[in-house]
């Protein structure tokens, strides 16, 4: 009797399984290019995705690779942090690959041995700006103070050569009154973590930040001038910055607040717009900061993506008239049979002709997860297209360091921009937990409409 319930217990289990629904793949007309090509002692997240104005062709990844398990106290021998650019001229099909760390390492100052936070801008005029966070190795076993810069290093011949890094953000540049890291104004205590640098696709000046700091170059990034208070990772288009963050507490106002910030003198100052208060959406997950993009189609165009309270799926807020006023749309639900318990990571970008586009990740559980890309067409999205073959899974060996334990040794971020034909998603993917690379999906826009 025991064994005939076994074996019932067995078959209907076995049926359960096989009349669950398997996950689907990618739709037809979907390319995926795995950018880091990595082995399984290597890591690779924290992907950035950009798309020239101009040149539809032309598409740029900056990713980072980690060797594993990471240790943060490594010394330069023992530890593999560096940044990489990955080129394409085909828009997106084929990718040449450079190692940065030639020209980000520099002989003056700090001995700058590690990246991470990579990112990629493109100008109008072709020009290729690739920078990231850079910082001393050995963490607290170091015998001098751990130190960092956030830097630029520029091709104007489509990534042939490169100048040797530039920084961004300076002490002896601050704008009277700003503080460096825990209020010192030594040259260790420069800002460097959260680094991004932007191009204004309409005026061509080039940004540096670096957290909640902002600096402005006019000659592509020989120099810089005086270094402002930021708002949060900046965009920027026609002539003006724009910036979202968290605001824990606003006179009026419910708060945790989701604040977007705008500037027309490079920040020097600042216009704020509350666009959400505390009850309407969720400020917690991987991501450290609400990512905010500016068309580069449609001066005053500009969207920013959060949770929902639930955070069990996203949301966008968007305007068109330079932050006055705003809307707000949550994309279509995820397609049939993938299991997604929460929602984390999310970011958004334009296309060149300024269509809204959101990437996220879907979560089965807090290890595994799904990629997916949708697009605002008027004031409604289009169809949710996941970009992930498979569902991804950190693998062990990504749990097993001092730093980015539970989130991929630090995946941070999933970037989208788009042409007027294809939106790109640059994530981590890690089919079966064997090997975490950087990919790039390439989407037909007709696929999102």
């Amino acid at each position: 009797m025991k064994i005939s319930l076994v074996l019932a217990w067995t078959w209907l289990m076995g049926m359960a399984v096989a009349q669950t629904p398997p996950e689907p793949g990618l739709l037809p007309g979907i390319s995926v290019v795995n950018i880091s090509k990595n082995s399984p002692r290597f890591a690779s997240v924290f992907p950035q995705v950009a798309v020239s104005r101009a040149n539809p062709n032309l598409v740029a990844v900056a990713w980072r690779r980690y060797n594993l398990p990471v240790d943060t106290n490594a010394l330069e021998k023992d530890r593999v942090a560096e940044c990489y650019v990955s080129i394409s001229k085909d828009g997106g099909k084929t990718f040449t690959d450079r190692n940065m760390m030639d020209v980000l390492r520099t002989a003056s100052g700090p001995r700058l041995w590690g990246c991470n936070a990579p990112w990629v801008a493109i100008a109008s005029d072709g020009t290729l700006y690739f920078g990231g966070a850079l910082f001393t190795a050995g963490g607290i076993v170091q015998v001098e103070p751990k130190a960092g810069r956030a830097g630029v290093s520029v091709s104007n011949d489509g990534g042939a050569t490169w100048t040797k890094m530039t920084p961004g953000i300076m002490i002896d540049r601050f704008m009277p009154g700003l503080k460096g890291l825990g209020g010192g104004m030594e040259q260790q205590d420069t800002p460097w973590d959260g680094a991004n640098g932007i191009v204004d696709p309409a005026t061509g000046t080039f940004y540096s930040s670096a957290g909640a700091y902002l600096s402005a170059s006019e000659d592509k990034g020989k120099s810089f001038g005086m270094v402002y208070e930021g708002r949060g990772t900046p965009s920027a288009a026609f002539g003006t910055v724009v910036a979202a963050r968290t605001v824990l507490d606003r006179q009026g106002a419910k708060c945790p607040c989701l604040v977007v910030s705008t500037t027309v003198d490079k920040g020097k100052t600042w216009n704020e717009s509350v666009v959400a208060e505390a009850n309407a959406w969720n400020r917690t997950g991987t991501i450290r900061y609400p990512v905010v993009a500016a068309s580069p189609a449609k001066a005053g165009n500009y969207a920013v993506a959060v949770f929902q309270p639930d955070h069990r799926s996203v949301k966008v807020y968007y305007t068109t008239d330079g932050a006055k006023t705003w809307k707000m749309a949550t994309p279509r639900p995820i397609p049939a049979h993938v299991p997604v318990e929460n929602v984390n990571i999310v970011s958004t970008g334009y296309t060149s002709d300024g269509k809204v586009l959101v990437t996220w990740r879907g979560f089965k559980n807090p290890g595994a997860f799904n990629t997916f890309v949708a697009m605002l067409n008027g004031d409604t999205f289009g169809p949710t297209v996941k970009v992930s073959a498979e569902l991804s899974i950190y693998p062990p060996l990504t749990y097993a360091g001092n730093y980015g334990n539970g989130n991929g040794a630090g995946d941070y971020t999933t970037w989208v921009q788009g042409s007027t034909e294809k939106a790109f998603v640059a994530f981590p993917f890690a089919p079966a937990g064997a090997v975490l690379d950087t990919e790039l999906a390439a989407v037909p826009l007709s696929l999102l409409k």
